[in-house]
């Protein structure tokens, strides 16, 4: 078996959910400190239901996408899955750094 199919998951992910771990926490700390503003129009929904519903969805979404990668490693391609984790992971970071910046700067100053 190759190492990177005995791994329990790829690097690539432990990464991608540090990454949206940590997005998940500024966001709640910066939402409720008001000095942010939710500006994807879904997630600006689910958080109108509450913080609790906004928190769920984030981490379902995130477990979802990580357990679809992980099993399209194990029983398709782990080049096509570690490609897609390296192209998910920059587009994330990026969106989130974009977003922030245009929206939120001026309140955190």
């Amino acid at each position: 078996m190759p190492a990177c199919l005995r791994l329990p998951l790829l690097p690539v992910n432990i990464v991608l959910v540090l990454v949206a771990l940590l997005d998940l926490l500024t966001t709640v700390v910066w939402l409720r400190t008001g000095r942010a503003v939710e500006i994807n129009p879904i997630m600006a929904y689910v958080l109108s239901l509450g913080m609790e519903a906004f928190v769920a969805v984030k981490v379902s979404t995130l477990v979802a996408y990580v357990g679809v990668v992980e099993w399209y490693r194990r029983y398709k391609s782990a080049i096509l899955a570690e490609l897609v984790g390296r192209i998910t992971l920059a587009s994330y970071i990026a969106i989130y750094t974009i977003s922030f910046l245009a929206v939120n700067v001026v309140s955190l100053l």
